[in-house]
């Protein structure tokens, strides 16, 4: 599997590793500023299916993302590294951090779906009717030859227009229009996320940034509730009033900035 993987910053910098969600890219992080980035060697992926990245002829189930990380974080990282993930890029980290250990300081999950691979949890993601709809729309704008900069445009006219930045949705026009679509297929059956482990215990510092309940969390209180019972020093904070892309939207993007940069100042430099 041919992934499309951009390293910047010292080589003996601390590895930072970024996942997006599905559906999306890496250049969904291409706003971060210097205080996050500064000092470090920050690791942009495109997940399969995803971006510049191939698209895979076996699938797409959480074990297929976690594995190609593993395979990135052994090739790329000379120690562990501290993985950023939202949504399908969080439930990665999280399967990363699970199984290899070794490989990971801390993570750092952004409205993880972590229980919406169980069949009633995902009968109940009104996250699912959606998909559809995107695969759709970027079928339309490739038979019609739609520009990135057009696509960018017709999200701006959309629900999320006034409240994304403009780097966001032209982000989104990308991704929309270079992923594979069967890597929504998956979220649309639950086959994506049907092996996600949240029994199993993660030994490594967790920190989930989670959008407010009334906003279509996909890591609501209820699933925050069940995780204390199994994980309890997972950090969970809510942020009132957020959507599930927290760090695309104009009003809370400064509130994930700040809560990421804490994060890694304790993580990634040991401070």
């Amino acid at each position: 599997m041919k992934l499309h993987v951009a390293v910047d910053g010292p080589r003996d910098g601390t590895p930072v590793v970024l996942l997006h969600g599905v559906s999306g890219s890496s250049r969904t992080y291409d706003w971060l500023p210097d205080e996050v980035v500064r000092g470090r060697r920050v690791v942009r992926i495109d997940l399969r299916g995803h971006g510049r990245s191939e698209r895979a002829p076996d699938g797409y189930a959480i074990a297929d993302y976690g594995g190609d990380v593993v395979a990135v974080l052994r090739e790329v990282a000379r120690r562990p590294a501290v993985l950023v993930g939202h949504s399908l890029g969080g439930v990665t980290a999280w399967w990363v951090a699970q199984r290899h250990r070794e490989l990971v300081a801390a993570a750092f999950l952004e409205d993880p779906p972590l229980y919406m691979g169980e069949l009633d949890e995902h009968e109940r993601n009104g996250a699912v009717p959606v998909f559809p709809v995107l695969i759709d729309t970027a079928a339309r704008w490739r038979a019609d030859g739609v520009s990135q900069p057009e696509a960018a445009a017709e999200l701006a006219a959309g629900p999320l227009g006034p409240t994304s930045h403009g780097d966001a949705l032209a982000a989104r026009a990308y991704a929309l229009r270079a992923m594979d679509p069967r890597v929504l297929e998956g979220a649309i059956d639950r086959s994506t996320l049907a092996g996600t482990d949240t029994s199993s215990p993660v030994d490594v510092p967790v920190f989930i940034l989670a959008a407010d309940d009334a906003m279509g969390s996909a890591f609501p209180t209820r699933h925050a509730e069940r995780l204390a019972r199994t994980h309890p020093g997972v950090e969970v904070v809510r942020v009132s009033g957020a959507g599930h892309s927290i760090h695309d939207e104009r009003e809370h993007r400064p509130a994930y900035t700040e809560h990421l940069t804490r994060f890694l100042a304790v993580h990634a430099d040991g401070s």
